[in-house]
């Protein structure tokens, strides 16, 4: 197996979200709810002719927008704020997604062997037919990889339209057309790259496993950065 993982320069990344944007837009069909409560009827929608400029159809296109909507969030960007003594205040953002780990903390705590490591890629993925929507994953990712598209104590394991877990699987299926992972491809400031980690680090022999706002566990995330600098004093 060869371990596939990211690289983020945080000094490059503007905070637009393009990459979640990208994101939610590829994954669409393996949003959680997407099976339990599909929309219908909108092939109406879905012809060119529909999308020409000025028709009245293309500000309403419900199975476009729809891609947007998606309740889980794969990749995040967040803020971290540090320093209080302008002008030595930092506002650095930080895009993560699964970090598809070598010691993935998700994998040992499921129940139901859901999880397991992709062999080619060493990617972290869900069989959603044998989740059950305990949530224990969550609880134990740091970062957040595991998403459910609402609130769990909403309705009981064992319930037709209980929530499963979702959460970024590299892209796998775009890696293996030779395309880049969405984010990756959106991101206008060029601070996303994907590949083998050992080619990561020959790439950027200064990257770290460190970045403001980041710690790396114990579970050894695939990823690498270029963190901006904390401002003096912090």
């Amino acid at each position: 197996m060869t371990q596939w993982g990211f690289y983020f320069d945080q000094t490059r990344c503007y905070g637009c979200k393009t990459c979640t944007v990208a994101c939610k837009e590829w994954n669409e069909g393996r949003r959680g709810d997407a099976q339990i409560n599909p929309l219908k009827n909108l092939s109406q929608y879905e012809t060119p002719e529909k999308w020409q400029a000025g028709s009245e159809e293309s500000a309403s296109n419900l199975s476009m927008l729809r891609k947007f909507d998606m309740k889980e969030n794969w990749r995040r960007v967040t803020f971290v704020e540090l320093g209080d003594n302008p002008p030595d205040v930092v506002i650095a953002p930080l895009s993560i997604s699964c970090n598809h780990c070598a010691e993935p903390a998700c994998l040992p705590a499921c129940p139901a062997k859901a999880i397991s490591k992709e062999p080619e890629f060493g990617a972290v993925i869900v069989d959603s037919e044998k989740c059950i929507g305990c949530g224990t994953c969550a609880k134990v990712c740091p970062w957040g990889a595991p998403q459910f598209f609402e609130d769990l104590s909403l309705s009981s394991i064992g319930d037709p339209k209980h929530p499963k877990m979702t959460k970024c699987d590299l892209c796998i299926d775009r890696i293996k057309m030779g395309l880049k992972p969405a984010c990756v491809a959106s991101c206008i400031g060029r601070a996303l790259e994907c590949g083998p980690i050992d080619e990561l680090r020959k790439l950027h022999p200064g990257a770290t496993i460190y970045a403001l706002g980041f710690d790396p566990q114990n579970t050894k995330p695939s990823i690498l950065f270029k963190s901006r600098v904390a401002p003096k004093g912090v």
